[in-house]
């Protein structure tokens, strides 16, 4: 190994606050025909850091093992002994001397020596290696550098024979390429690559012929040092989440759904780390339950280090729910969903860790997530630079923010920094090249700012899954690395500092307003479940139909439908509900006739379909009483039931009677019916009484007339004395004294 000093130099940071990371590199492995298979990330003074490469570079150099020809002679003599001398080291063997027994013994064998035809390729010029260390950097946007091929000033180069490090597989036909590189401890000598500080170097290597690079890649190392002030722990969670399709979905969202439970059983399988997982409890019914293969593959792979985000059974805002009074609901939701994944999954804890929010949310909507004891939100970037008081790209993913609840608690939260874009599936570069990447930009950031307690998410910038195959290399370079861990997402509230600016906590404003407003489909569930349980009232015990209709009410409020999906569903649990009242045939008028004091009424019930009903029967009238009031009666299926309805007659006469049939609850289910009584005879002492009132009345009469006829014949004979001659002048009778007396 030849070793040369190209440069050397140090570099001033400036700056509390990281600059956004830019877009993620094409290819981690800057330049072309090398491709970068496994390295050492953590490098210390004085160890020794391994690079292996394939080469797909025009490269005929390092070809297959040359190749060696063998010719055998054979001689055939008689004579008595023979001896033959072979050229030294020519590997041939000789039979010992014999003495035949005659001349017709048989004849000696030899074997002459082989012969050894090596090819050579003609003389040209020097193959070497060269592995190039670079000045530090510090920051993220230096990483993206590097990785997009700009490593930056030389410090110091390590040379190889390519001989020496270059190897031809000939079961694969590969070219590979390992360097075990030392590492200068102090002062370096010439067999020892030079990285002068802590913190993230580029390393770049390359193929030279004649001096000329011909195939290059450049990669990063954190060297690490055991002595000195560190930069505190920093954990890696693992952030799987599941898309849910909510209670209605369609083909495709099924069978996206299943590949999305295949993706997710490779990373359980690949990743020996604990996994953070949200997988919505309808993937139960509606996927696991279609495929029982996926099923059992994602219990077998789930691991008791590994935790099940507690989620509602069913898609439900908490902002949205919340403002249209749903407070319960949620509650109810969340418990059934945690209930469903616990059964579902013994293995695997499902705990409150966290709630990832993919649409607004309000403070009334945080505050009641976090009284169900989940004490996390977790944002992707996108979210979080709508959210008021947001600090833009220029801000810290690796520390939470807090916000303020509706309480004037707070309640904390992580963001999904824009550097997951490498664990996007289509992301460009191999596994390594974006694990290390990953891990570079880590660390980069770590000697950036101040030392700090720090926490990344590991996801998809949407929140989705994780390339298993990234975090699977990745897993390998954390194991390297003293400062690095993986946590679970339910513990970073309590393993992550809070980020300050200016000596306060950021404090973050949520949304205004949900993302859907409830409040129609929630008036229309509540006055189809109010009619569904006056219905119920009719049927048998144990029949499924109410249980589903409450169901079906309850998913018709799901944020995972829209407000048309919603109705429909309202539309069609009282289409069902109206299909059992209307069992209930409406009785024909009729009237009828009470001969005496008391009397049933006969009324005729109809059931036109397949379950008995039970209902109750009112009837009331002005002039009738009945006195067994209300009557309650089971239409049986298919038939028409004789209600025998007791009545007592107040008078005589004819008149209206209304009937009523109303569920058992009290509400009618049909028009009402209105018959006609006709009372035509009381009996007994009713009719004594009445015939004594005529005869008193008749009597009362007579004697009225007769008086009347008495007065007026008195009235006329004194009228006429007053008009008789003897009257005197003045007209009136003359009278004796003793008249007078």
């Amino acid at each position: 190994m030849n070793r040369r000093v190209i440069a050397a130099g140090a570099l001033t940071l400036a700056g509390a606050v990281p600059l956004w990371w830019g877009q993620p590199a094409a290819s981690q492995s800057a330049g072309a025909g090398l491709e970068l298979t496994a390295q050492s990330f953590a490098v210390s003074p004085g160890g020794i850091a391994r690079f292996e490469f394939v080469v797909t570079g025009d490269v005929p150099e390092i070809a297959p093992t040359t190749t060696t020809t063998t010719t055998t002679t054979t001689t055939t003599t008689t004579t008595t002994t023979t001896t033959t001398t072979l050229p030294e080291g020519s590997g041939a063997t000789v039979p010992p001397a014999t003495e035949p027994t005659d001349s017709t013994a048989p004849s000696a064998t030899t074997v002459a020596p082989s012969t050894t035809t090596t090819t050579t390729l003609p003389p040209g010029p020097r193959m070497s290696v060269q592995v190039r260390s670079h000045r530090a950097v510090a920051t993220r946007s230096g990483v993206a550098a590097a990785a997009d091929g700009s490593p930056g000033p030389v410090l110091d180069i390590l040379e190889f024979d390519l001989d020496d490090v270059a190897v031809y597989d000939d079961a694969t036909g590969e070219r590979r390429l390992t360097l075990d590189v030392p590492i200068a401890a102090g002062f370096a000598d010439v067999n020892e690559l030079d990285l002068l500080d802590t913190g993230v170097h580029p390393v770049s290597v390359q193929i030279r012929r004649g001096g000329v690079p011909i195939a290059q890649a450049t990669t990063l190392v954190d060297v690490v040092r055991a002595d000195g002030p560190g930069r505190g722990p920093f954990a890696f969670t693992i952030l799987a989440a599941l898309a849910d399709h909510g209670p209605l979905p369609s083909d495709d969202e099924l069978a996206a759904a299943e590949l999305d439970i295949e993706h997710l059983v490779d990373l359980v399988a690949a990743v020996d780390e604990p996994i953070s997982i949200a997988l919505p409890p309808g993937y139960l019914t509606t996927i696991l339950a279609r495929t029982g293969r996926l099923g059992g593959e994602l219990s077998a792979a789930l691991g008791a280090d590994d935790r099940l985000l507690v989620l509602p059974d069913q898609p439900l805002d908490p902002s949205a729910a919340v403002a249209a009074g749903l407070d319960d609901e949620v509650a109810r939701g969340i418990a059934a969903g945690e209930a469903e994944l616990d059964e579902r999954f013994t293995v695997t804890p499902t705990v409150r860790g966290a709630w990832i929010v993919d649409g607004p949310i309000t403070a009334d909507g945080a505050t009641a997530i976090r009284n169900l004891g989940i004490p996390l939100l977790v944002v992707p970037f996108d979210r979080y630079l709508t959210l008021g008081d947001n600090l833009g790209t220029f801000t810290d993913p690796t520390l939470m923010f807090d916000t303020t609840l509706t309480d004037e608690s707070s309640m904390r939260m992580m963001v999904v920094d824009p550097v997951t874009e490498l664990l996007d599936a289509d992301a460009e570069g191999s596994a390594i090249e974006r694990a290390v990447r990953l891990m570079a930009d880590a660390s980069a950031l770590r000697y950036q700012l101040d030392p700090d307690r720090r926490s990344l998410i590991l996801s998809t910038p949407d929140i989705g899954i994780p390339d298993p195959d990234v975090l699977g290399e990745l897993a390998l370079l954390v194991a390297q690395h003293p400062d690095f861990t993986f946590e679970t997402v339910g513990q970073i509230p309590d393993i992550t500092n809070s980020l300050f600016t200016g000596g306060t906590p950021v404090v973050l404003e949520l949304d205004a307003e949900p993302a859907v407003d409830l409040g129609a489909r929630v008036q229309a569930a509540q006055t189809a479940r109010l009619v569904a349980a006056d219905t119920a009232s009719m049927l048998p015990d144990g029949d499924p139909r109410p249980t589903e209709w409450d169901d079906d009410l309850r998913t018709a409020l799901s944020t995972g439908l829209t407000a048309d999906e919603s109705a429909a569903i309202v539309d069609d649990v009282e289409a069902e509900v109206g299909e059992v009242r209307d069992q209930v045939v409406q009785p024909e008028p009729f009237a009828f006739t009470i001969a005496g004091a008391a009397a049933p009424i006969p009324l005729r019930v109809e059931n036109r379909g397949d379950t008995p009903l039970q209902v109750r029967v009112h009837a009331e009238s002005d002039k009738l009483t009945f006195p067994e009031g209300d009557l309650d009666v089971v239409l049986e299926a298919n038939q028409i039931t004789n209600v025998d309805i007791p009545v007592e007659a107040r008078s005589n006469g004819v008149f209206p009677v209304v009937v009523e049939v109303r569920t058992p609850a009290g509400t009618p289910i049909i028009e009402p019916v209105e018959l006609t009584a006709r009372v035509t005879t009381l009996t007994g002492l009713g009719r004594l009484v009445t015939v004594g009132a005529v005869l008193v009345l008749a009597t009362w009469w007579f004697t009225y007339f007769r008086r009347r006829r008495i007065e007026r014949r008195a009235a006329g004979i004194v009228e006429a004395q007053e008009r008789h001659p003897a009257a005197t002048a003045e007209g009136r009778p003359t009278h004796d004294a003793d008249d007078e007396q």
